[in-house]
């Protein structure tokens, strides 16, 4: 079994994200949802956590244990079951992943939070479970960087020890911030969610990825950092320009079809230029802060855009209010930015 701990940033996102990729790498088992940890069959972790905005960690999952109870005074009883459970449960079986050549280290992970989970004792649970795994494999326990990291992850009302397969990239999101690109313009998303919104929207390797606001680049990025080939366009030149500039310094200039200075509203004569009639998905955040005149023409480019989507293909944007078109409507999650204004991430298909 895998189990994906989803970021507790925002509720639903994660697990869209996560959803997505599954079916990206073709994953066709069973799904089950502890709120912020997911538990597949034997799902590719590696690849899909990589991938991921939202997903900070996968696991093989080696134990699972049940409260039958959840009684705080009963928390010192509880915690030994469950210690002496896992025991037994080893006591003829080998470790998973686990030898006499490498080393460990156990970490509790608490993913619900009230009063009987603040008072489970992990420093207790870290140890007493080390110490049956070295008992088990005469491996070496290293707590400052071990070769497996075990997790023990404390959910409401159940526990599982698993062994960590991937965490995510946290430094490459906090080290290309926009703000830190060569060209930076306010207002860009953040690297995570345009990761998250790039997945939700199934691209693969080779597919054609078009953002007709492309602003600073942040989309064509992530896309382009999958394999994607890239479209953009946006009616100030200054960004046209900049993202361009952006995507050179990620060394993807190999994966641009073109980037121009073009009012989006033009985009299938654009397309038509390219000789392309249609693209797999479209990702865009159109700009908010306009006039009411021009909210409305945005709308209607809007509405216009499904038109150069493929069948089965995705047409994933942001927009502070809900946005009806005629395609299926697979997700919709609010994002919270500030006082006056929530983004409305909209997941569309094209059938």
């Amino acid at each position: 079994m895998i189990g994906y701990v989803l970021n507790g940033e925002h509720e639903e996102i994660p697990f869209g994200e996560l959803m997505a990729l599954l079916e990206i790498f073709n994953y066709n088992g069973s799904v089950e949802r502890l709120k912020r940890y997911v538990i597949t069959e034997d799902s590719p972790a590696k690849d899909v956590v990589k991938r991921s905005g939202y997903i900070d960690e996968g696991h093989r999952i080696i134990f699972r244990y049940n409260l039958e109870e959840k009684d705080i005074n009963l928390i010192d009883e509880i915690t030994n079951d469950f210690i002496n459970s896992f025991k037994e449960f080893i006591k003829n079986k080998d470790y998973p992943d686990i030898d006499g050549s490498k080393s460990f280290a156990v970490r509790v992970l608490k993913l619900h939070k009230d009063e009987f989970t603040k008072s489970i004792d992990s420093l207790k649970i870290e140890r007493e479970i080390g110490g049956i795994i070295k008992l088990k494999t005469n491996a070496k326990v290293n707590l400052t960087k071990p070769d497996i990291l075990v997790r023990v992850v404390i959910l409401e009302n159940t526990f599982f020890i698993s062994n960590v397969l991937e965490m995510r990239d946290r430094e490459y999101f906090q080290k290309n911030r926009p703000h830190l690109r060569k060209y930076f313009h306010p207002g860009c998303m953040l690297p995570k969610l345009a990761r998250a919104m790039v997945n939700l929207a199934r691209v693969k390797e080779g597919n054609v990825v078009l953002d007709p606001f492309c602003g600073t680049g942040g989309f064509l990025i992530e896309a382009g950092l999958i394999g994607a080939k890239l479209i953009g366009c946006d009616i100030d030149w200054r960004m046209a320009s900049g993202t361009l500039i952006n995507l050179e310094e990620y060394n993807l200039l190999d994966k641009v079809i073109k980037v121009k200075r073009l009012d989006a509203k033009y985009v299938k004569e654009f397309l038509n230029e390219l000789n392309i009639e249609k693209v797999d998905a479209i990702v865009t955040d159109p700009p908010y802060g306009i006039s009411t005149a021009k909210k409305g023409e945005i709308e209607k480019i809007l509405e216009i855009l499904p038109e150069v989507v493929k069948e089965n293909g995705y047409f994933v944007f942001a927009y502070p209010k809900k946005i009806e078109l005629d395609m299926k409507l697979e997700g919709l999650y609010k994002v919270y930015i500030h006082k006056g204004l929530i983004r409305h991430i909209h997941v569309y298909k094209k059938i």
